[in-house]
């Protein structure tokens, strides 16, 4: 019970911080700045401070960062790879041996390689790291992780379709759920750009989500178009 007060605790104190900043991404803006070499926004030098760990990231460097890479040709919102299951099953077990740990950290690799801001995969990788007390890797991408935390929290809190969070991949919503302490409630629909996600009972009374989800519609859309 402590772990969960603690988490709740955590977590009403993480959406606080942002309540009186909620911003709704505007993805034209953003498409400008990281194309633009002369931007401090430039995606190049965004994901190279990503990738090295950098802990200094602004609020806006971190929207930049995670909702610019819809405009970076790797972008893909589908999770198809086929790395996906290797590591699912690995995590399945109800005991992980060293040869286990290795599996997972070779698949969680290489999802990071097609999608460097694949929740699950950092997951498994900090699981990786907790285990072999490696402390120096495990601040590095527990920091990656923040940062798209960061960057959905600054966006909204769910609540409403005026206050929806903005994500780039629908499993960053299930993601998010977990990340909160939130049991998904069996029941989604779509409406326009909106995907909303049914709780289960929780102590906050809330009965779901919002999220925007208008990068992955508008890439499902070009992908229609082109077959």
């Amino acid at each position: 019970m402590k772990k969960f007060t603690i988490l709740f605790f955590f977590i009403s104190v993480v959406l606080s911080a942002f309540a009186q900043d909620f911003k709704a991404i505007d993805y034209k803006a953003i498409e400008k700045n990281v194309k633009d070499s002369s931007s401090p926004y430039y995606y190049p030098v965004l994901m190279e401070r990503y990738s090295g760990g950098d802990s200094t990231f602004t609020i806006d460097e971190v929207r930049h960062l995670y909702y610019g890479y819809v405009f970076q040709p790797t972008y893909n919102p589908n999770d198809t790879s086929s790395y996906n299951n290797s590591l699912m099953e690995s995590l399945s077990k109800t005991q992980l041996s060293e040869v286990d740990y290795r599996q997972i950290e070779k698949d969680a690799d290489a999802l990071l390689a097609e999608d460097p801001f694949n929740i699950r995969a950092i997951n498994a990788k900090l699981l990786v790291y907790a285990q072999k007390n490696n402390v120096d890797e495990y601040k590095k991408l527990a920091g990656q992780r923040k940062a798209i935390m960061d960057a959905v929290l600054s966006s909204g809190d769910g609540i409403t379709k005026k206050t929806a969070f903005y994500v780039i991949k629908v499993s960053h919503e299930y993601d998010l759920l977990n990340m909160f302490g939130y049991k998904y409630g069996g029941q989604n629909k779509l409406t326009d750009h909106f995907h909303y996600l049914s709780l289960a009972e929780n102590r906050f009374g809330i009965d779901g989500l919002y999220f925007d989800i208008t990068p992955v519609l508008d890439f499902m859309s070009r992908e229609n178009q082109s077959r």
